[in-house]
């Protein structure tokens, strides 16, 4: 669904006039699941405005009206998009503590990794996140600003109270900042 162009005044009007049909889409074809990374409300809505903004570039009013269309396009692109989230969850380890406490990995004994090195860890990424957000402005540097304050637990809505934005609009930030660092070949070999 990669494109490049501009809603034209009109598409922005359709779009804005319709985000409710967003809200319905998701409460009646999809399942809000807070535990699960992806499907929560935010998430679902956010990639939902995503589609309905697909449905009005594309849109064609000689054929039909405009909800029924944003409707499928919505829903259709909702599915793929849940599809996807449970394609990724297949390839991790699910945790669970046995009958005597200890960490079992799909039924496994785990050996617990030093404290030491998980800190490490997070404190190098980190420096890497400071070290990216001063190559960018604007929403980019506010996504790495809102994957900065995730990393150290916060969760999307109490980022969003911290800017006084809706949930949805950080989403957005850190959509587009992984978009953007994705690309960005320094930060990458920083990972490694």
């Amino acid at each position: 669904m990669k494109q490049n162009t501009r809603l034209t005044e009109a598409q922005q009007e359709l779009v804005e006039n319709n985000l409710s049909l967003v809200y319905w889409v998701i409460m009646e074809s999809i399942h809000v699941n807070k535990t699960i990374y992806g499907f929560e409300y935010e998430d679902l809505y956010q990639e939902g405005c995503i589609w309905l903004c697909h449905a009005a570039a594309t849109y064609d009013p000689a054929r039909s009206c405009f909800s029924a269309y944003a409707k499928k396009v919505v829903r259709n692109g909702l599915i793929s998009y849940c599809r996807q989230l449970c394609s990724r969850q297949r390839r991790f380890t699910y945790l669970t503590v046995g009958k005597h406490g200890e960490l079992l990995a799909d039924g496994e004994l785990v050996m617990l990794s030093d404290n030491f090195h998980v800190q490490i860890n997070m404190i190098e990424t980190l420096d890497l996140l400071a070290c990216a957000e001063k190559k960018y402005q604007g929403v980019t540097r506010l996504g790495i600003e809102a994957l900065k304050l995730k990393l150290k637990g916060m969760s999307v809505s109490e980022i969003a109270g911290l800017y006084h934005v809706p949930p949805p609009h950080v989403g957005a930030w850190i959509s587009r900042a992984t978009q953007k660092l994705r690309r960005d070949t320094p930060f990458l070999s920083g990972l490694l």
